[in-house]
C-alpha cells in the first residue's frame, strides 16, 4: 500500500479521495490562504514537507489543489518523491475504476491530456538548462514522446466517436419504440447506483467508494417503458478537458426525456447547496429534457425542510430514501407526469388485433376486460396516445386519465 503526505485544506473529500484509491495517509501538511507562485505552498511550509518525507519515507506527495505544471516541477525537483495534484488523482482513480472498453479510452485520453503540459514544462526547462532530460532523454527524444502522445489522443478521439455514434443510434431506437429515457445525474456517492438498482431490480454493483461508477449502465424500470441510466458522478476541481474526457457518457444524460438530479439528504445544509450548484453548472445549459430534483438519504437526513428549499431552485423535490425504498412510487410517478405518460381506457372489437399490438408496442397495458367489445386500459406517451385518435379502428371515444 502507497504510503503519502497529504498537503490539504482539512477537507474530509479529499482524503476519502485519497483512501479510495488504496493509499494510506502516512501524514498532513495543513494548508490556510497563503500562497507561494513557485511552489503553491509557502517556503515554509516547503521546508517542513521535505523534513516529514525524509522522516515518513513516504511514496508520494498529494496536493489539494490543481497545480500548475511549473509548480508541479519545482515541488516535484525540490523534495524528490512523486507529486500528485487533485486532478491526477482522480484520474488514478478512474483509471482504478474503469471496466468497459469506452471507459478505459476515455481515463487514457484524460491521462494524456494531463501530461501534455507536464511535458512541455519539461522541455522548457531542459531549454533553461534546468533539467538534464526527462526519463534518461533530452529534449528532441521528450518532444518525440509529444508528438506520439498527440497521435495517440486523435486515434482514441476517432475510437471514441464511433462508440458515441452507436450510442446514439440506440438512444434513437428506444424513443422511437416509445421509451421515455431517464439520465441519474449527482455528486460522487450521492447514491445514484443504489437509486438503479432500487428502481430497476437490477443487480448493480453497490461501493462505499468515489467513482465506482465510471460506464453508464441502463435498466428497465419493471414494466413500464422507462429506461434508467446511471453514469459518472461530479466532483469538485474537475477541470472541463476531464469532464469532456466523459463527454460521450454524459450524453446519456444530456439527451434524456428526464434528468434525475440526486442529492445527498445527508449533507450539511451549506454542501447540499454547493453539491447541488456544482452538478447543475455542469449539466444544466446541455440537458435537452426536464430536470427532478431527487434529496435522496432521507431517512438520515438533518434540516431537510431547509434543503427541500433550496432544491426548489429547481423545481419541486421528491424526498427518497434508495436504500429502504422511501419515495420511490412517488418518483415514478412524478417522472410519467413530467414525460406525459398518461392513462387511457378504450373499446375496441375483438378483431382489431392491430391496435393491441400498437398499443402493447408503445405502452404499457393495465387491464384488459372481454365483453361485445374490448375494454383496453393502458399507459402511454400522450404524443403516441395522440396518433391512436384518427384510427380507422377507433370508432369509440377515447378517454385521457
Amino acid at each position: 500500500m502507497p504510503e503519502v503526505i497529504a498537503v490539504t485544506m482539512e477537507n474530509p473529500e479529499f482524503e476519502n479521495l485519497i483512501s479510495s484509491l488504496g493509499y494510506e495517509i502516512v501524514g498532513r501538511i495543513l494548508i490556510g490562504d497563503k500562497r507561494n507562485a513557485k511552489y503553491f505552498i509557502t517556503r515554509g511550509k516547503l521546508q517542513k514537507l521535505k523534513e516529514m518525507v525524509q522522516d515518513l519515507q513516504a511514496d508520494k506527495i498529494i496536493v489539494d489543489h490543481v497545480l500548475r505544471s511549473s509548480q508541479w516541477y519545482n515541488l516535484e525537483k525540490e523534495i524528490g518523491v512523486e507529486i500528485m495534484d487533485k486532478v491526477r488523482l482522480i484520474i488514478e482513480i478512474f483509471a482504478d475504476r474503469a471496466r468497459s472498453r469506452e471507459a478505459m479510452l476515455q481515463v487514457e485520453y484524460a491521462r494524456l491530456q494531463y501530461d501534455i503540459p507536464h511535458i512541455k514544462e519539461i522541455i522548457h526547462q531542459i531549454r533553461s538548462g534546468e533539467h538534464p532530460g526527462w526519463m534518461g532523454g533530452g529534449e528532441y527524444e521528450i518532444a518525440d514522446y509529444y508528438e506520439q502522445i498527440r497521435r495517440r489522443m486523435a486515434r482514441i478521439r476517432r475510437k471514441i466517436e464511433k462508440l458515441k455514434i452507436q450510442r446514439e443510434e440506440r438512444r434513437k431506437m428506444r424513443k422511437q419504440v416509445g421509451y421515455v429515457l431517464v439520465g441519474i445525474a449527482g455528486y460522487t456517492n450521492s447514491g445514484k447506483s443504489t437509486l438503479l438498482k432500487a428502481l430497476s431490480g437490477r443487480d448493480v454493483l453497490i461501493e462505499e467508494r468515489m467513482f465506482s461508477t465510471l460506464s453508464t449502465r441502463t435498466s428497465k424500470l419493471g414494466r413500464e417503458k422507462i429506461l434508467v441510466t446511471d453514469t459518472v458522478g461530479f466532483v469538485e476541481d474537475m477541470p472541463p478537458y476531464l469532464i469532456n474526457a466523459f463527454e460521450p457518457t454524459l450524453e446519456e444524460i444530456y439527451h434524456a426525456d428526464i434528468v434525475i438530479l440526486l442529492l445527498d439528504g445527508s449533507d450539511d445544509v451549506n454542501t447540499f447547496k454547493r453539491k447541488m450548484n456544482l452538478v447543475l453548472d455542469i449539466i444544466g445549459g446541455k440537458v435537452h429534457g426536464k430536470i427532478i430534483p431527487v434529496i435522496n438519504k432521507i431517512d438520515i437526513a438533518q434540516n431537510i425542510e431547509q434543503k427541500i428549499e433550496i432544491a426548489k431552485e429547481i423545481k419541486e423535490p421528491v424526498l427518497i430514501s434508495a436504500v429502504n425504498g422511501t419515495g420511490l412510487y412517488s418518483l415514478i410517478e412524478r417522472i410519467k407526469k413530467e414525460a406525459g405518460i398518461k392513462t387511457y381506457e378504450i373499446a375496441i372489437s375483438p378483431e382489431e388485433n392491430d391496435v393491441i399490438e400498437y398499443i402493447g408496442r408503445y405502452g404499457k397495458i393495465l387491464e384488459i376486460k372481454k365483453d361485445s367489445v374490448l375494454q383496453i386500459k393502458f399507459e402511454m406517451q400522450e404524443s403516441f396516445a395522440n396518433s391512436l385518435f384518427p384510427h380507422q379502428y377507433f370508432p369509440q371515444e377515447m378517454k385521457g386519465g
